[in-house]
């Protein structure tokens, strides 16, 4: 029924929009990376589902409207009279580079309760998408650890993507720990370079990938940021350049990367072209850099072939890492 499903956390981001007399002024963007890459994959033409919970507030409502605008399947998200919906405030540097400060005490996502994942929901996807964030609380993190037990038991694919905060953790080590877990589960990975090195091993960036692959790996992203991104398979590597953009604001670029890569695993499995996947994967995330906000920069099909049809970036593989 779903192409995907998609759990975890849901924030409101506060976006610097416009400077009034030297003052910003912000406004309220809907935004949490799950709720994303499941936008992303929306607007790709895809069918995702998102599990999630939010405070019955001003805030959830935004959130849970705009999923369903871009086209997400919002059943699975509960509202809380008990808890708040999430709230970071985002900051941007002159490079478009952004930062966050984090509003999450007692927050509604990390209180998913186990009970509303069920198999009959998680068996209807071909994929399931999730985060390490729901691993920092009991309750969210049982409910992403039965997701994944399902989802094992149905022969299920797995995409994460590690999106490490550590101001939401109070152990780092837990944090680092949740992201080599999900990492383990998972057939699909996405990781920046930074967050890579955070996960430990030694060497070059190869060897660290090296050191977390596992038989169940299909694919594992490293995203370079202004440089590119690499796409590792069983066969090698493929490196791809970035591309040229007025990049104002990076909030979601990660997230756009993983939603075309999914979209390309979606439609045609290992079965294309790893450098064609790459490389619009690396169009996505360039393009969500153009627009401010995070489910508001996400591209659809055709922005990404246009940029495609612009710019010829360079693409080079070497096999087996």
């Amino acid at each position: 029924m779903w192409d995907i499903i998609c759990l975890g956390e849901l924030f409101i981001d506060l976006m610097p929009h416009a400077k009034v007399e030297g003052k910003w002024l912000y406004s309220p963007s809907p935004g949490g990376a799950p709720g994303n890459v499941a936008v992303g994959l929306a607007r790709l033409g895809h069918k995702a589902l998102m599990l999630s919970r939010v405070g019955d507030d001003a805030f959830g409502r935004l959130i849970v409207n705009a999923l369903q605008t871009y086209g997400v399947d919002v059943f699975g998200i509960a509202f809380s009279r008990e808890e708040k919906t999430a709230l970071s405030v985002v900051t941007l540097g002159e490079d478009g580079d952004r930062a966050f400060m984090f509003y999450h005490d007692h927050p509604a996502d990390l209180h998913i309760d186990p009970k509303t994942v069920t198999h009959r929901e998680i068996v209807q996807a071909k994929i399931l998408h999730i985060g390490v964030l729901p691993l920092s609380a009991p309750q969210s993190g049982a409910a992403q650890r039965k997701a994944m037990d399902i989802a094992d038991a149905s022969r299920l694919p797995i995409s994460c993507d590690v999106n490490f905060r550590p101001d939401l953790w109070s152990d780092r080590n837990a944090m680092l720990a949740a992201g080599r877990f999900i990492i383990s589960r998972s057939a699909i990975v996405k990781v920046s370079e930074e967050e890579l090195l955070a996960l430990g091993g030694t060497g070059t960036l190869d060897e660290r990938v090296a050191a977390l692959w596992h038989d169940k790996l299909e694919l594992f992203s490293v995203s370079l940021g202004a440089q590119g991104a690499v796409l590792y398979s069983r066969e090698g590597k493929h490196t791809c350049a970035a591309f040229v953009v007025n990049a104002i604001d990076t909030t979601g670029a990660g997230d756009a990367y993983t939603a075309a890569v999914l979209s390309g695993y979606l439609k045609d499995g290992l079965e294309q072209s790893l450098e064609e996947l790459v490389k619009s994967a690396c169009a996505a995330g360039a393009l969500a850099t153009t627009k401010k906000g995070a489910m508001e920069s996400l591209p659809n099909s055709t922005d990404i072939k246009q940029l495609l049809n612009q710019q010829k970036p360079t693409v080079s593989f070497l096999p087996r890492i």
